[in-house]
């Protein structure tokens, strides 16, 4: 293991079986996240600064999406070495769970859907009690957006339009609660009104949907759920 250069202090905001989302704060620079040199077993699956708004800087600092595959990986664990484009920090974390404002959920939920792919699928559940407020305020944003989707047939059909990338998943949001499914297949369709049809793995039970986000290549967008047309 190679000795970190800096230490840093780490806040647990969230902590599953098998993902952690941990804030540290940003100290003379901001230092990019990379990944995680050790322990091995954890993976950096996504990142994002907050504390910077405008001209604006308080408590700059970065919240980091940690996941394993091993179930008992975050057990007992003290700190982690991160890689950055400024060299090593070594995080030593608090083991008192830190409250964060709804500000910063809004933008770990942000990171998490544009970072949203595939693999990042069955860690979705695990990461809903603490980004959940977050979907909301960016669904909520998509009631002044362009985009509009609505069901299809089958009902694992999905069309949309006004997107201007090519989505890997998709969250679709239901009184039951939120639900997120990774696509297979998304292709072009021109009829009355020219839209991307989105065919989900798995049928989303997502009856009466009022909202959806489509992520994919590190973007996303969402979309207000409309009647089929």
């Amino acid at each position: 293991m190679q000795v970190p250069d800096i230490s840093i202090p780490g806040s647990i905001i969230h902590l599953d079986n098998q993902v952690a989302i941990v804030q540290i704060p940003m100290i003379g620079s901001c230092a990019i996240p990379l990944k995680i040199r050790y322990p091995k077993s954890i993976d950096l699956f996504a990142w994002s600064f907050t504390g910077f708004s405008g001209r604006n800087i308080a408590d700059p600092s970065c919240i980091l999406f940690l996941a394993t595959q091993e179930r008992d990986a975050f057990s007992n664990l003290s700190s982690v070495s991160l890689l950055t484009h400024a060299g090593d920090r070594q995080i030593i974390l608090n083991p008192i769970f830190a409250s964060v404002s709804i500000d910063k959920i809004y933008i770990a939920a942000m990171a998490f859907v544009s970072a949203l792919e595939t693999k990042n699928v069955p860690r979705f559940d695990a990461l809903m009690p603490i980004i959940k407020p977050g979907l909301d305020v960016i669904l909520a944003k998509a009631e002044t957006g362009d985009s509009d989707i609505r069901r299809g047939d089958p009902a694992d059909t999905w069309l949309v339009n006004n997107i201007d990338f090519i989505p890997d998943c998709m969250i679709v949001r239901s009184p039951a609660g939120y639900a997120c499914s990774s696509l297979s297949a998304v292709r072009f369709q021109a009829s009355r009104q020219a839209a991307v049809a989105l065919t989900t793995a798995i049928t989303l039970n997502a009856h009466c949907a009022d909202g959806a986000i489509l992520s994919g290549n590190g973007r996303y967008v969402a979309a207000r759920v409309i009647e089929a047309m």
